[in-house]
């Protein structure tokens, strides 16, 4: 089978005063996503970033390291026992989106995806490149890119940012990688197309499929720095006459600013055309041999 379906959980970042609503909220969006039998389930970036409502509504920018590391971090036992249940029960791959964990303690906090396995398998990719501001919560960078197998496809995770450097997409093609996916948090609508452009031309640049999925919604904290979310959650494809798709976008979410799931799929064997005999063979036409001496390949 050349086709793989994927359901996109564009994620409502909402005030979250209890673990337990948490649970309850992250449940209801993904048992919507499976409803339609999906291959891959994906939520966003800081997939659990509203348990920040537990700082207390007068919680303050200054003090996220202490509140990520207290209500974030220890919610992790909890978010990768929820999403491998699901994945367990469903025999369905869920990418639970990111969420802000602390290895060791005293030690430094990651951005970390999470990909959850019917097995009970958990890969976890941890973000490589920071957005300014996510280091004054504590948070590492991390060196290292890795490739899933999820049926026929060759999986990568790019979160949010790490779409902004080409590097990153080039090092996934290489790699092998068909499908990569970009569970992202954007604040503004500035944001958003930052990584949408990005995004799209990763997907023309290396002949993938790159799946965007973005949360939504807004909290009341940090008090002086409120987080909010918007984005349009899509499926990117090459441009090109084997995808028909004109402008890039096989599948988007209809409005940035709400919660909702959205399903669609993607063909590989269209893929494989696009790469071998399209218009434009972009990646059989590269010349590293004239620019490796400064890139490395790249």
């Amino acid at each position: 089978m050349s086709k793989f379906r994927l359901a996109i959980c564009q994620f409502g970042l909402r005030d979250t005063t209890s673990y337990e609503e948490m649970q309850q909220h992250l449940l209801e969006q993904c048992e919507a996503a499976l409803q339609s039998r999906p291959d891959l389930v994906l939520f966003p970036e800081f997939t659990t970033f509203g348990l920040l409502a537990m700082g207390g509504s007068d919680l303050k920018y200054k003090d996220l390291s202490r509140a990520v590391r207290e209500h974030l971090a220890a919610f992790t036992s909890t978010y990768e026992s929820l999403f491998s249940k699901l994945a367990r029960e469903s025999g369905t791959v869920i990418a639970g989106g990111s969420h802000w964990i602390q290895p060791d303690p005293g030690g430094p906090g990651y951005n970390t995806a999470h990909l959850f396995f019917p097995d009970g398998r958990i890969e976890r990719q941890k973000k490589n490149h920071l957005f300014p501001g996510e280091t004054d919560w504590g948070t590492a960078t991390f060196d290292g890119l890795a490739i899933y197998d999820i049926g026929p496809a060759k999986v990568g995770l790019m979160t949010c940012y790490d779409s902004e450097f080409p590097e990153v997409g080039r090092h996934f093609m290489l790699a092998g990688a068909n499908i990569v996916l970009c569970p992202s948090a954007t604040y503004t609508e500035r944001g958003f197309y930052r990584v949408r452009r990005c995004c799209a031309a990763r997907a023309v640049e290396n002949q993938f499929y790159v799946v965007e999925c973005h949360q939504v919604g807004a909290l009341s904290v940090p008090v002086d720095q409120v987080f909010t979310g918007f984005g349009r959650s899509a499926i990117l494809c090459p441009i090109d006459d084997k995808t028909g798709v004109n402008d890039g976008v096989l599948l988007e979410a209809q409005a940035g600013d709400r919660e909702m799931v959205i399903h669609g799929e993607v063909d590989l064997d269209i893929l494989q055309a696009s790469r071998e005999s399209s218009e434009a063979t972009i990646l059989k036409d590269r010349r590293p041999e004239s620019y490796k001496s400064c890139y490395l390949g790249y």
